[in-house]
């Protein structure tokens, strides 16, 4: 039953919820697996992707209890200046990266004048590279206006697709509907869209409403954060995206080839863990300063399972 389940999956780009939990309550990995990479083969080959991250900033002012630079974590506090963002994109030129994640906690800091600008910056500088903004939540004009100065692309996660579970772990100024219309908006504007689920102690039942919501969504990209969740579970949930979203771009959270054999297509380093005055604010697995020798033992990692890492900015997928 489950086994047809994953090829009605495959084949069908959707499952009843029910159906979902039925995956969930009776995983079957390798399967899942032989499938997931069968599909990504189809659309991929063996190549993964490299994305650059930028934290450009760890300033927010909410304090989610899940987030790592919540208001009152103890952590460096800093905001990037646009020549200091240029540096680290250069470096990142220089290890043949061409998509740059430029990142930052909700920060009214961050205005829609000063973002286009650093945005057509980047542009000019480095043409032809992807260019993706995780910025939070902003209203329609100001996603336009990111759009029209040359981003390409979006993440924000709607962190779970129940209303009254996002009620409990949020504060009050976070609204769940407000957080999915944006999400909406950003796809009408044309940004190449993001969103993505935390793991942690769901029930099957939880995560198969999540499969769901991407399923109903579509989004062009998918990023999963563990929170405390098992290695085994997360990779079992990238297969059943893969299958679920065939063209998508996904993350593997934490840069292991067990995720990318599970059908996991992009890995992430962070251009400025190397810079003493600006420490990785974390979020996504990133290794270390991104230094060709870095580089160099991903590389093997990924070859050693039968995949390249790419430095194409990745397609289009929208």
């Amino acid at each position: 039953m489950v086994v047809e389940l994953l090829e009605k999956l495959s084949r069908d780009r959707w499952l009843t919820v029910r159906e979902y939990e039925q995956l969930l309550l009776q995983p079957r990995t390798s399967q899942a697996r032989a499938l997931a990479d069968r599909v990504r083969r189809a659309h991929f080959g063996t190549g993964v992707f490299l994305r650059g991250l930028i934290d450009i900033g760890s300033i927010c002012e909410f304090d989610c209890p899940h987030c790592h630079q919540r208001a009152s974590a103890d952590c460096v506090r800093y905001r990037m200046r646009p020549r200091e963002i240029l540096d680290c994109c250069e470096e990142g030129e220089a290890l043949d990266i061409r998509s740059f994640l430029l990142r930052s906690g909700p920060d009214r800091f961050y205005t829609d004048r000063m973002l286009c600008s650093l945005v057509d910056k980047v542009r000019e500088h480095f043409p032809g590279c992807a260019i993706t903004l995780a910025v939070g939540e902003r209203c329609r004009e100001s996603l336009r206006r990111l759009a029209d100065a040359g981003a390409d692309r979006y993440v924000l996660l709607q962190e779970t697709a129940d209303r009254e579970r996002f009620r409990r772990t949020h504060p009050a100024a976070l609204d769940h509907d407000k957080r999915l219309h944006c999400l909406n908006e950003l796809k009408e504007e044309g940004f190449q869209t993001t969103c993505g689920f935390l793991v942690g102690d769901q029930t099957p039942l939880e995560l198969a409403k999540e499969l769901k919501f991407l399923e109903e969504f579509q989004p062009q990209g998918v990023e999963l954060v563990p929170m405390g969740a098992e290695p085994e579970r997360i990779e079992y949930l990238i297969s059943l995206i893969r299958l679920l979203l065939p063209e998508a771009l996904i993350c593997a959270p934490e840069n292991r080839p067990g995720e990318i054999l599970a059908g996991a297509n992009v890995v992430t380093l962070s251009l400025i863990r190397s810079r003493r005055s600006f420490p990785c604010c974390g979020g996504c697995r990133a290794d270390g300063p991104a230094d060709p020798e870095l580089l160099a033992a991903l590389r093997r990692s990924l070859s050693d399972v039968g995949f390249q890492v790419t430095t194409d900015p990745a397609p289009w997928n929208g």
